[in-house]
């Protein structure tokens, strides 16, 4: 790992966290101007090099993992970086440069990242200064990595005052806390559906400092019991193949990494919330520019207590395909999750699965759902019938869909 460029990217992003939002803008300005190089020697972007960013269009994902080929500034073609990726899943190593598979969609579609030694490098003194106090880098620290699978663009921390241990995702739970109580981690990175069946086995790490979450969302009501029986309040880390998005502060609450990138609203029409539309401030092997995001984000205008003037949002709470369409109405996941976990609580496994002719609450064997159909009835205001089962079998992986959209 580049030293020297993590370090710079750890204090250039310390001093972020007590930037305003007027020096955030210049600093933001500062770093487009530098992109600009990169950005010419991509295909897909290079005929508007050297404008505003307004200039460029907005491209869906689906667009871009078309062809890799049209969005990296390196010349290299769809073909060779798909075959790097795949690569790279079986843990072959790729030299300087990594590609990798994101984790994947509830859809099954899954992004591919292209990162070099610097852009590594800058990535994780991003998350050292985003996720660790600086108290903690002065501490041994062990951290374990549930994912799905290994990648450069984490090991790469290893070393030094930092140990390392990847846990794939594929193994039985059980296993995975036995790995995990042997490594002994002080710092935990999982998905939510892994902390909580940690929790309903009973583990206990007796070392655990920091817990966080990513790659799928996790609620209020699962935040309280991961909290009571961990002793920690997971924070959660917003990252997507376009990007570093986010990151949960000390104070509980998650921002976006407005210092990094540029995240533009866009609307979802007839909802309080909108998707995101990123421009990554800092890859240059592959160039993220002005690229529309699923997630549904909810902003809630509040300053925080923590200093960071990145915008904060509320919790993740699914995608623009998981919205409901209902007799005129759009209800937005975080209603439903709300409305049902209002009722049953964070405990209870549950998906709620909508079409136009019917709303189907699905629990796990023995967890009656029955009194939340109630709940979800008045938020859909009765337009198509409700109905409750106990049959939800277990999450498959790699991420849990809780609220569905189902098109007829």
């Amino acid at each position: 790992m580049q030293i020297d460029r993590a370090l710079a990217a750890w204090w250039r992003t310390r001093r972020a966290l007590r930037m305003d939002r007027a020096q955030m803008a210049a600093a933001r300005a500062r770093a487009w101007h530098k992109l600009q190089p990169a950005l010419a020697q991509t295909p897909a972007l290079a005929d508007f090099a050297g404008k505003a960013l307004t200039a460029f269009p907005i491209t869906d994902q689906s667009d871009l993992r078309a062809d890799y080929g049209q969005w990296n500034s390196l010349g290299l073609s769809d073909l060779h970086l798909r075959c790097m990726a795949d690569a790279a899943e079986h843990g072959a190593a790729t030299g300087d440069l990594a590609a990798g598979w994101s984790t994947g969609t509830g859809g099954g579609t899954r992004g591919m990242f292209v990162a070099g030694s610097a852009e590594r490098a800058d990535y994780i003194g991003q998350s050292l200064a985003r996720l660790l106090a600086p108290a903690d880098l002065l501490k041994r620290q062990r951290i374990a990595l549930h994912l799905r699978a290994a990648s450069s663009l984490y090991s790469d921390v290893r070393g030094g005052r930092f140990g390392f241990a990847h846990l794939p995702l594929a193994p039985p739970i059980e296993q995975t806390c036995s790995e995990l109580e042997l490594f002994d981690p002080t710092v935990l990175i999982a998905p939510p559906h892994r902390l909580l069946a940690m929790m309903e086995r009973g583990l206990r790490l007796r070392s655990l400092r920091r817990l966080f979450f990513g790659s799928e969302p996790l609620s209020w009501a699962e935040t309280d019991a991961l909290t009571a029986h961990f002793g920690l309040r997971p924070r959660a880390i917003y990252q997507a193949t376009e990007g570093f998005l986010g990151f949960g502060c000390m104070q509980g609450r998650l921002h976006l990494n407005d210092d990094a990138l540029v995240i533009e609203l866009e609307p979802v029409e007839r909802t309080a919330g909108f998707r995101a539309v990123i421009t990554d401030l800092h890859r240059r092997s592959q160039p993220v520019v002005r690229v529309r995001g699923d997630d549904i984000i909810e902003p809630t205008g509040e300053q925080c207590p923590c200093g960071y003037a990145g915008r904060v949002i509320a919790p993740l709470a699914g995608r623009v395909q998981d919205v409901w369409h209902l007799s005129g109405r759009k209800v937005l996941p975080s209603q439903v999750v709300a409305a049902v976990e209002g009722v049953l609580g964070g405990t209870t496994h549950w998906q709620a699965a909508a079409s136009a002719k019917a709303i189907t609450l699905r629990t796990a064997p023995g967890c009656a759902g029955h009194d939340a159909v109630t709940a979800l009835a008045s938020l859909t205001g009765r337009a198509v019938p409700v109905r409750a089962m106990d049959d939800l079998p277990p999450w498959p992986g790699p991420k849990r869909r809780k609220v569905v959209w189902c098109h007829d």
